[in-house]
């Protein structure tokens, strides 16, 4: 039975990534983030870790070319030491002006970002910010650009919004569970007690660009048919509001009302007409 609990113990370590992982692909951009993301370009860091020691080669792209240099340094901590390049490029497609830098990999476990300054001296890139996230696509650096204007621009966006790196949002999300938002009588006043829970799916839908929220409004059964439906499209159209406000867009929004058609509970006793006041969520 030990063996048993280790082995599965061993398995939800490596499922939910408790083990942190060094090598592979990390992308990204140099960016001004103090000055407002005025300029941002895309990064590509692949790497690998042995033994205490750090190398990979590191690839900077303009909209005309690119420059690529070794990177070296040592490590007792995986998520912070500096990696250093070497003299000269080991591959280049026009005259980037990129010098030979340094930078501090430095993994943030709260938005699991690889975070840094810049230093190339005398060089455009000099003390830009650097933000890195683990991407597990297979890149072949060849002399072809990888990364477009639009996956610069969309990654600026998202670090200046607040979101999480890839890896980060893939696991709130996993972990994340509706909550249905409940109502008083005769009522479609979004109570206060639900603003931070709206907050987070804000930010979770923010975090994931490819998901789309339905939103279904309910009642209890007092009252009429008609009623209840037109209150049901009210608390719907209450909560589709709020998330409007908070930055959702509208068309990755649909809200339903459906009144009293579809209880949760029983509507003989207060306790059960109360569950059945109600918006539920779930993704499209």
């Amino acid at each position: 039975m030990r063996w048993c609990l280790l082995v599965f113990g061993c398995f939800i370590g490596l499922v939910y990534g408790q083990k942190f992982k060094l090598g592979g692909n990390w992308t990204g951009i140099l960016t001004d983030s103090a000055q407002g993301f005025t300029k941002a370009f895309p990064v590509i860091l692949q790497l690998k870790g042995v033994n205490g020691h750090a190398t990979g080669i590191f690839r900077l792209e303009t909209m005309d070319g690119f420059s690529q240099y070794e990177v070296t340094g040592d490590y007792s901590s995986k998520k912070r030491f500096v990696l250093t390049s070497g003299l000269k490029p080991s591959l280049q497609i026009k005259n980037i002006a990129l010098n030979p830098f340094d930078f501090t990999f430095n993994f943030q476990d709260s938005n699991e970002y690889v975070t840094g300054v810049f230093h190339s001296m005398g060089c455009p890139f000099h003390q830009l910010n650097l933000y890195l996230e683990r991407d597990d696509m297979a890149y072949t650096l060849e002399k072809n650009l990888l990364f477009s204007t639009t996956n610069v621009l969309a990654m600026a966006h998202r670090i200046q919004l607040g979101v999480p790196a890839k890896s980060k949002r893939l696991k709130e999300l996993a972990n994340f569970k509706f909550q249905p938002v409940y109502f008083a009588v005769d009522s479609y006043e979004i109570d206060s007690s639900y603003f931070s829970y709206l907050a987070r799916l804000t930010r979770l839908l923010n975090s994931n660009s490819d998901l789309r929220l339905k939103i279904i409004g309910h009642t209890d059964a007092d009252g009429s048919d008609e009623y209840n439906l037109e209150l049901s499209k009210n608390r719907s159209n209450a909560l589709y509001k709020r998330l409007q406000s908070l930055g959702i867009s509208p068309d990755r929004m649909l809200f339903e009302f459906v009144g009293e058609s579809q209880p949760v509970q029983s509507n003989k006793n207060e306790r059960g007409k109360q569950r059945n006041r109600r918006v539920e969520f779930s993704f499209i």
